[in-house]
């Protein structure tokens, strides 16, 4: 067997591509003599055809087809490196010595499918894996699939690095099947995009949402509560809890609290502005509609829909705990406080961030 440094990057790379989708023809190849992977595609065979009657004169009948002999040939202009290993592969493939080159295979729609179901067999919580199993077993199962690991961070993160590693073990079977054997099984290679960091964008949006809220006549208190406030890596939703007077206008705090919503939604999570009283007491949660009011939403369930405006007290949906309010785990505003043993990332990403804004 052929002992060879892979091109990882490239190589797997040209196995997860699916040029028919792009509207193009494009195949890769291995140079079992390098371990480079070239990429042909149109624009390459074009240049090929332009140039291979000038090589047919000059070239002997069976000489061999080097990349010297090419060179000298043809002068590459203004072509960058790969560009011009593709044009000398692709001679050497259709005109030349083609057994320098093996084709690339492609990741097939049936491997696909067993690495999910292999994925959900290695899936440890019951919920979760009946949810990804009924996915797969309807129409359109991949994207029924995503569909269903969009709604959980970690399961997604689990999923791609499940992924990358079974797509590296076909790589080695097709590398042993044509006689290669990589010397650099574990080199650095390509991996998909890491997930955001969920908790330090959603910092950022409380921050943002304290320097507005705090102007706001009414405004007494602002807390962080809920699963941002302890170590879970992803959280679902940024809950903030709110002390507000009797006679505070809620308008504008609604409208940060939609604002607030529509930014974590577009990171796939959920956003709440809680509410409570200078006594204690918890009201609801502001309003999620622009216009409020009784009649403008039929399927608002608040209780007592417009009786204050912008106020939507769902108690039959949720209701705070009265410790929860009386001792929030985070205080944001007036004091910016947090016990000793909360999440390093909130002294460091809100507590000390909002003290400097205060010190300002």
């Amino acid at each position: 067997m052929k002992r060879l440094a892979i091109d990882w990057q490239n190589l797997e790379m040209a196995f997860d591509d699916h040029p028919g989708e792009l509207g193009m023809e494009r195949a890769s190849y291995l140079n079992l003599e390098t371990g480079e992977v070239v990429f042909v595609d149109e624009q390459v065979r074009d240049t090929v055809n332009c140039i291979i009657d000038q090589l047919d004169t000059v070239l002997a009948e069976g000489a061999d087809w080097t990349d010297d002999a090419i060179r000298e040939t043809y002068t590459f202009q203004q072509s960058s490196e790969p560009e011009q290993s593709s044009v000398l592969a692709t001679i050497k493939i259709e005109y030349g010595d083609p057994s320098q080159f093996e084709e690339i295979p492609h990741f097939d729609s049936h491997e696909s499918y067993e690495y999910m179901q292999d994925f959900i067999e290695s899936v440890s919580d019951v919920t979760a894996r009946g949810r990804l199993s009924e996915a797969i077993a309807q129409r359109k199962p991949f994207r029924r699939f995503r569909d269903v690991l969009a709604g959980d961070r970690r399961l997604e993160r689990q999923w791609r690095e499940f992924e990358a590693a079974r797509q590296r073990e076909t790589i080695i079977e097709w590398l042993n099947s044509i006689g290669v054997q990589p010397t650099n099984p574990d080199s650095t290679t390509y991996r998909p995009p890491p997930l955001p960091d969920l908790r330090k964008i959603m910092f950022a949006e409380v921050r943002r949402f304290v320097r507005f809220a705090r102007d706001i006549d009414g405004v007494k208190r602002i807390a962080l509560i809920g699963s941002l406030a302890t170590d879970k890596e992803f959280p679902k939703d940024v809950d903030v809890l709110v002390t507000v007077s009797d006679d505070c206008d809620l308008a504008p705090l609604a409208e940060l609290g939609r604002q607030l919503s529509g930014h974590m939604n577009s990171h796939r999570a959920g956003a709440d502005v809680f509410l409570a009283s200078e006594a204690g007491n918890y009201l609801g949660r502001t309003c999620p509609w622009r216009d409020c009011g009784p009649g403008f939403r039929t399927s608002c369930d608040a209780m007592h829909c417009g009786l204050r405006p912008y106020l939507h007290d769902d108690f039959n949906s949720i209701r705070l705990k009265e410790d929860m309010i009386a001792q929030p785990l985070v205080l944001l505003w007036p004091n910016v406080v947090a016990a000793d043993d909360v999440q390093a990332d909130i002294h460091e990403q809100l507590i000390e961030q909002l003290a400097e804004d205060e010190a300002r």
